[in-house]
């Protein structure tokens, strides 16, 4: 028995709705068992399944309505804590990228498709209830959205352990098993068409939605990964073809080769470093080699949420000075970035509490205190202003 515990992908934001929809599904069951218990004298099973049976989605006269009710029925405590145990571990990175209403379309969406690829695959004829095929339209999306990450797991086999494992090869072995129970087993009670066709919706549509930046983007998502591996591929066919990257320099018109830029190599390889060192989680090692490229090139900046994580590593450590600037370097390469605001904010605090430069730390909070609306942030940014107004007005002229 394998048992996913965590993720390693970190939440910018509260998943609010991963947790109605937990709450949603625990509701619903708790209410039919409830409803179940109040007629112990008719027998458990009839009453189950006849409620279950108004709500469920049968192959053999599929209702509109039961394409989704189908998918907050479940069949006893165990099945509905497994799925409510992976829609946890993989929904909220989800809903976090997706947005709450994004999510909540999505999570529906998933429940039909993977209720119609039932209907049209399931050669029995019996109905189908559970979240499963929605939760597999969520790690099919998980597949996409963070093919790098890892989930920590437990096992009970013959001995008991714990392991971390990449996701890409976790959520692609049950998607495996269930291609295996469905077209090379008999009929074992379990929906495998509906994890199949949740698993291949999530998959597609959020390909197409990265492909056309309908989702927030990142050098760690799977359409990122397959541009790379072809650029690399690309690389690999050009020196099979002979090319040298060694030998050969870029020569002009006419005259001898212009020898290439030492410094300008330095500064491409720190950069590859810095991304390789925060897609290993590394950030005191990526902090450290963005310190070495301001060095090499003061106007140099990564992309917007390593240049983030850099940044906010560099404040943990109590590096301020350099904090500073990475926060303000993320503010001028990206004027237009999300939650701006907190970083206008942070800058404040920074420059108030800790580098003693009281205009500068009164120019971010000014501007901070127009963009919140977070109540405590708001407070925190008045707090400061109001702190530091007296030694602003106490210099000497």
């Amino acid at each position: 028995m394998i048992i996913p515990l965590r993720t390693d992908s970190r939440l910018h934001s509260t998943p609010y709705m991963n947790w109605a929809l937990i709450v949603a599904n625990v509701l619903v069951f708790g209410l039919v068992q409830h409803k179940v218990d109040r007629q112990l004298a008719f027998d458990f099973r009839d009453i189950n399944n006849r409620i279950t049976g108004l709500y469920q989605l049968s192959p053999d006269l599929p209702d509109l309505k039961t394409f989704v009710t189908y998918a907050f029925m479940h069949a006893g405590v165990m099945h509905l804590a497994g799925n409510m145990l992976f829609l946890y571990i993989f929904g909220n990175n989800v809903n976090d990228k997706m947005g709450h209403a994004g999510y909540l379309a999505f999570y529906l969406a998933g429940s039909v498709f993977a209720g119609i690829a039932f209907v049209l695959m399931e050669g029995h004829h019996h109905g189908v209830i559970g979240a499963s095929g929605a939760v597999a339209a969520v790690t099919g999306a998980y597949l996409v959205l963070f093919p790098r990450s890892h989930v920590t797991i437990v096992y009970f086999w013959y001995f008991f352990g714990k392991y971390d494992v990449p996701s890409m090869w976790f959520i692609v072995f049950f998607f495996v098993k269930d291609l295996f129970f469905n077209f090379a087993t008999q009929d074992q009670g379990v929906a495998h068409a509906a994890h199949i066709g949740g698993t291949v919706f999530g998959f597609t549509l959020s390909v197409v939605l990265l492909s056309l930046r309908l989702l927030p983007r990142d050098q760690f998502d799977l359409v990122a990964g397959i541009k790379q591996w072809n650029r690399r591929r690309q690389y690999r066919d050009m020196v099979s073809r002979g090319y040298n990257p060694f030998d050969s320099t870029p020569r002009q018109k006419s005259g001898p080769p212009v020898p290439p830029d030492p410094r300008q190599e330095h500064i491409m390889n720190l950069r590859a470093a810095i991304l390789e060192a925060v897609g290993r989680h590394d950030l005191a090692n990526a902090a450290s080699l963005y310190l070495q490229l301001k060095q090499a090139d003061p106007q140099q900046a990564m992309p917007k949420q390593t240049q983030l994580d850099i940044a906010n590593q560099l404040a943990g450590e109590q590096q301020y000075t350099q904090a500073a600037e990475a926060y303000e370097t993320l503010m001028r390469v990206y004027p237009k970035t999300e939650q701006i605001e907190q970083y206008e904010l942070m800058l404040g605090v920074i420059y108030a509490r800790y580098l003693n430069q009281y205009d500068r730390a009164a120019h971010f909070l000014q501007r901070a205190v127009v963009r919140l609306h977070d109540p405590s942030a708001l407070g925190l940014a008045n707090e400061e202003l109001k702190r530091i107004g007296p030694l602003l007005t106490a210099r000497p002229g």
